[in-house]
């Protein structure tokens, strides 16, 4: 009975970890749409002078003759629409986050088994959902006399979409580092550390922690290159241009964090079957 508990207690834990994980990720892609749809409509020159015009018009007749500019109107429900996901966003990576840390203190109710392959299974989610939910934002502007301030690009970056970018600008060399030790490396990680929690019982188990001792070597180079990544991002940042940190690096940094615990575990775990 106590078994079954434990396993029950872990598979909600889990589900509840997906579904914060995919809700995280899934309000990040909506806010990147709408803030692209937001900054695309600033980036058209003759669209601001038209609406300086108009501003000017209405305030120099009193407010006799009003803008019916329904481009404008449409900014605003945009920008009121970014506002709300904004905080949607702050609200799911603190759920993601409480239900992180609960998964952390499940070690004092689950045996060692069943709580290393929790973890496991919850290090494979948050670096799946890490890798494609936008890491940085990048907005580069200008101040012109008379216009204000204008956006003359707007960029969201995934590390999926930043190793693309790259390939396809035939920036070969760094593109493949970045696939190899943030994306392949703690995937193949990660999947050995499930495989072990699963089979920790055969001779399997063995040869696949000598496997994971190799990797454990190149444990930190996944965190070493995304942050060299964050740094290459965000070059070049200026008086005209400013990155924001978004919800891709907060799960990404819970993969690190329960990877590391998982390895930690694993090998106690090990230790007790032998």
């Amino acid at each position: 009975m106590k078994k079954i508990l434990t396993i029950l207690i872990a598979t909600i834990s889990l589900f509840i970890f997906i579904y914060f994980s995919y809700q995280t990720y899934s309000s990040a892609k909506k806010l990147d749409s709408v803030t692209t749809n937001y900054y695309e409509a600033q980036t058209d020159i003759k669209e601001l002078i038209q609406r300086k015009f108009s501003s000017m018009l209405s305030t120099i007749s009193f407010g006799t003759i009003e803008s019916k500019d329904s481009k404008l109107h449409k900014l605003y429900e945009l920008k009121a629409k970014r506002l709300l996901l904004k905080e949607k966003t702050k609200e799911d990576i603190i759920k993601l986050a409480i239900s992180a840390t609960a998964i952390l203190f499940l070690y004092f109710l689950l045996d060692l088994a069943t709580y290393t392959l929790l973890l496991s299974i919850s290090s494979l989610a948050a670096l799946l959902f890490g890798v494609v939910t936008p890491i940085l934002m990048i907005v580069i502007h200008k101040y012109v006399n008379y216009l204000g301030d204008i956006v003359l690009s707007f960029e969201s970056k995934t590390i999926v979409g930043t190793i693309e970018h790259l390939y396809s600008s035939q920036n070969y060399p760094v593109a493949i580092v970045i696939l190899l030790f943030s994306i392949i490396v703690p995937l193949v990680k990660t999947l050995t550390m499930i495989l072990i929690s699963i089979f920790k019982e055969f001779h399997i188990a063995k040869k696949l922690l000598k496997f994971f001792k190799h990797l454990g070597k190149w444990s930190m180079l996944d965190v070493f290159v995304v942050s060299l990544l964050l740094v290459y991002l965000s070059m070049g940042s200026s008086q005209n241009s400013y990155s924001e940190i978004e919800n891709g690096l907060y799960i990404f940094l819970i993969y690190v964090i329960f990877s590391i615990i998982t390895s930690i575990f694993i090998e106690r775990l090990l230790k007790k079957e032998e």
